[in-house]
């Protein structure tokens, strides 16, 4: 079967990890697997392209691929693409993004060849558009909330779980506990996420400053980047006091990364990214870290509330309730973050993904 998969950016972040997850993993399944994506800028540090020649794929960069409407270089590109789905006899266009999906669609229709179209839906909600869906053969799900009545499969996230082992980041946890001056007895809560205005950073801050005069011993980890990480978040945390508590680590990847969750007690995730799927919060499940999350978008179908983890009304008092059920009872926090790292390892292979997406595609012919 040959599949090619499309990405309309050049960034390696929102989708384009779990699709290239999914593009290697196909490949080791033994379908042909292209990848086209957009030529990242001369000065870009990680880029998609980058990341997939580094596991062993040759991205496409022949299309333009504008994330924004363009209209020269969408016909160009859908007239180059719909010679490309024909002239390499492509099975599937798999799309990931609403501009790919059209242009992607339009190129496979206009092609006159059988290349069928799918599309990977990373959001809670469904694809509302009459156009989109008549462009469609199979849409892929994985909220119960995105479902729709255009050939839907509702299938669950995942990610390569063989990188999430407690057991080997047990010393780098140590070393981030000595570096950051954590003591042995402080709770640390995990903070995950890209800095930006809608995280609802103000309300998380609020909440962890009420809950520091409670817990002396609270420690908070926030690791991330984002444009405005001053003004959205250092600068309020400063203003509430909370410079020995709240420590911004900065954007961190490899072991770096997985030290960090190692040495997390829990993590708190108030509003997916990008990713719909809160990749985020799923690793640090994998790591046997229970979950605070707020009863938005997917958290509540990823976090088993009582369970993996605690659902939370998302507002400071919510926040404070969360922190200290956790924070408090040692052995139901361990007992929880035991259940996240089952439910991760159970649900969440992308080997499994993988078999999923060839039988949706072998259902269209």
């Amino acid at each position: 079967m040959k599949i090619l998969h499309i990405l309309f950016d050049w960034k390696f972040t929102g989708p384009a990890e779990p699709m290239l997850d999914l593009c290697v993993e196909l490949k080791r399944a033994g379908c042909e697997v292209s990848l086209a994506c957009k030529m990242p800028p001369p000065d870009a540090n990680i880029s998609l392209l980058q990341k997939a020649k580094g596991r062993g794929l040759k991205p496409i960069c022949d299309f333009a691929l504008n994330k924004r409407p363009n209209l020269l270089d969408n016909l160009a590109d859908i007239k180059r693409l719909s010679k490309f789905l024909r002239e390499n006899r492509i099975d599937i266009i798999h799309t990931h993004q609403t501009h790919d999906h059209l242009l992607g669609g339009i190129a496979a229709k206009l092609s006159g060849s059988k290349t069928k179209v799918v599309r990977t839906n990373y959001s809670a909600e469904p694809i509302n558009s009459l156009l989109l869906n008549e462009l469609t053969d199979a849409q892929i799900v994985f909220s119960k909330l995105a479902h729709s009545p255009y050939k839907t499969s509702l299938i669950n996230p995942a990610m390569e779980l063989e990188r999430y082992n407690p057991e080997a980041h047990v010393e780098g946890a140590k070393r981030v506990r000595a570096k950051y001056g954590i003591g042995q007895d402080d709770f640390v809560l995990g903070v995950v996420a890209r800095i930006q205005r809608h995280r609802r950073f103000d309300v998380l801050l609020k909440g962890i400053k009420l809950v520091s005069e409670k817990l002396p011993n609270l420690k908070v980890l926030i690791v991330g980047r984002g444009t405005h990480r001053e003004e959205v978040a250092v600068e309020p945390a400063k203003r509430l006091g909370l410079d020995g508590t709240v420590i911004f680590t900065g954007y961190l990847k490899g072991d770096d990364y997985l030290d960090t969750v190692a040495a997390f007690d829990a993590i708190i995730f108030l509003v997916p990214g990008s990713d719909g799927t809160c990749r985020a919060l799923r690793e640090a499940m994998a790591m046997a870290k229970p979950a605070i999350g707020a009863d938005r978008g997917m958290i509540p179908e990823i976090v088993d509330d009582g369970k993996t983890g605690i659902i939370i009304r998302d507002d400071p008092l919510g926040i404070v309730a969360g922190i200290i059920a956790l924070a408090t009872e040692h052995k139901f926090s361990k007992k929880m973050g035991l259940a996240a790292r089952e439910k991760a390892l159970r649900c969440y292979s992308i080997k499994e993904q993988a078999k999923r997406v060839v039988e949706i595609y072998a259902g269209l012919f």
